[in-house]
Formats: C-alpha cells, sequence, structure tokens
C-alpha cells in the first residue's frame, strides 16, 4: 500500500492535516486529521509498503504493543481507504 498522488500532510496549528491537491480537491470531502503515530505512517507509506512493514515501523519507533498497534492500523488503514487516499 502506499499514499495516492494528489495527497499532501501539512502542519497547520501544531495539527498534521492531508490536504488533496490538483484534481483531488474536487473528489475528496472533508478533512483528515492525523495524530503523532498516524502522521508518521502517512510519511512512512511514501513507498509502496506491506501490512507488515508498516506495522513494524509503528513497533520500531512507538512505546505500544503489537496487538494495539495491529488493531490501531487496522482502522487507520480502513478510515484511508474509505477517504481514497492509499492504494492497496
Amino acid at each position: 500500500m502506499k499514499i495516492q498522488e494528489g495527497y499532501l500532510l501539512r502542519n497547520i496549528a501544531d495539527t498534521s492535516v492531508v490536504v488533496p491537491i490538483g484534481e483531488r480537491v474536487i473528489d475528496f470531502k472533508g478533512m483528515m486529521v492525523l495524530n503523532e503515530v498516524s502522521a508518521a505512517v502517512w510519511g512512512f507509506l511514501s513507498e509502496d509498503r506491506t501490512k507488515i512493514e508498516v506495522l513494524d515501523f509503528i513497533l520500531e519507533n512507538f512505546d505500544v504493543d503489537k496487538a494495539t498497534a495491529e488493531a490501531d492500523l487496522d482502522i487507520l488503514i480502513s478510515q484511508m481507504e474509505s477517504a481514497g487516499v492509499i492504494e492497496a
């Protein structure tokens, strides 16, 4: 999976926000605000990664147990897929 072209992550007032650019502005409805871990995952997904690679990245960089990290990652992936910001 990888971030689709046409989306950028911007830091606005200490908040990480996904911003559509170009033609994506028309398709993207609403706003996506990311927490610290989600923003780090966003950056990691600038290249094509597997779910296992992303999970390992989270476990190496954040103080979280595997079960919690995996459950939260499943939710994040689902939300990103629903928003159309990642390629599966």
